[in-house]
């Protein structure tokens, strides 16, 4: 066992049908959460975690021993890393990397659980206490415990299996939040404590979880976060970034018109936009659906998308619904939009 309750986790999301949960996901975020701890378990053992956090499906956490491994949450995906490298993995260890981003649930508990609503007179390590509940985004419940700025605990529960019992300890002030610096752990089989030598919460760029962890080398995910990087140099107003992450020559077809445009000419005509337009928000509605071709060198994103701004000379707001796809191609080894074939809902 390298974390805590990793079998339980596992065992218990396997059995749990997964829910198709409310899917917004918005690039311009700046929020971030970065911690790194040094564990001790009740059976002996002893590790180091580095977790991050951005959103509900952008999260990592990363378990240092003799050698590190990461599992991750990105966009529909899940994928891990580890000494015999890097793949995508099942839907349930999407709970395994959400799960242990103790703060965020701590933080934006009202951001991550679904259907939440309070509750009073439950037993929390001996003592009756109210909190609120919620849905755990990938199955199972989430409760966290007490109504003050510092709450006593939170506890995850899965069908068939002991909760998993988390508490704040060590609260200390730092950004302007205070926050639980020791975390004890007891999911009904052995212990865990917690002990963090960082917690960094300072806001970043939109970009900022695509710097601190690494892309993985699965097509998939790359052609995802091209995507969301597209997504993000809107929320930036940075039409650089818009031709460097387009190819060369580039297909489009929206508003009825049919047209093809370099990488240049796509900096050109995004200069423009930025000057007029301001997007303060830009959300994947549903999780893109990516295929790569067997080649290996083509692939395509389904995305549904709703962006948000104004107009910068009158202030007149906008919040517009569309569907695209986008071509994606491997040109020296780097995914770029290669294409892109959209539709406006109309209103």
């Amino acid at each position: 066992m390298t974390s805590f309750a990793n079998s339980k986790i596992l065992i218990a999301c396997a059995i749990t049908l997964l829910p198709a949960s409310a899917f917004a996901s918005d690039a311009c975020s700046t929020r971030m959460i970065s911690t790194t701890a040094d564990v001790v378990t009740s059976y002996g053992a002893t590790y180091q975690t580095r977790s991050t956090y951005r959103a509900t499906n952008a999260a990592v956490i990363e378990i240092i021993r003799d050698a590190a491994s990461a599992t991750a949450v990105e966009g529909p995906y899940a994928w891990t890393k580890n000494r015999e490298g890097e793949k995508l993995s099942s839907a349930t260890m999407k709970s395994f990397a959400l799960g242990h981003q103790f703060h965020a649930f701590l933080l934006y508990f009202n951001d991550i659980a679904r259907n939440i609503h309070p509750f009073t007179g439950v037993d929390f390590q001996g003592r009756t206490l109210d909190g609120i509940t919620g849905d755990f985004p990938y199955g199972g419940k989430a409760l966290l415990f007490g109504k003050s700025s510092q709450p006593t605990g939170l506890r995850f529960e899965f069908p068939d299996t002991p909760p998993i019992d988390i508490s704040f300890l060590d609260w200390r002030k730092q950004a302007g939040a205070t926050l639980p610096h020791h975390i004890h752990i007891n999911d009904g089989a052995s212990e865990f404590d917690y002990r963090y030598s960082k917690i960094d919460i300072t806001e970043r760029s939109p970009l900022w979880f695509f710097d601190a962890i690494p892309a993985p080398a699965i097509d998939e995910v790359q052609i995802y976060r091209l995507h969301r990087k597209l997504l993000a140099a809107h929320c930036l107003g940075d039409a650089d970034l818009m031709a460097k992450l387009t190819a060369p020559q580039i297909v489009i077809a929206s508003r009825g018109d049919l047209f093809q445009s370099s990488d240049e000419e796509t900096r050109t005509r995004f200069t423009s936009v930025f000057k007029s337009v301001d997007y303060t928000g830009y959300y994947d509605l549903a999780e893109p659906i990516i295929e790569v071709a067997e080649s290996g060198d083509l692939g395509w994103a389904g995305v549904n998308v709703r962006a948000v701004g104004a107009d910068k000379a009158n202030g007149e707001a906008f919040d517009d619904q569309w569907a695209w796809v986008m071509l994606a191609r491997k040109i020296d080894g780097v995914w770029r939009n290669a294409g892109n074939a959209s539709n406006l809902k109309q209103k």
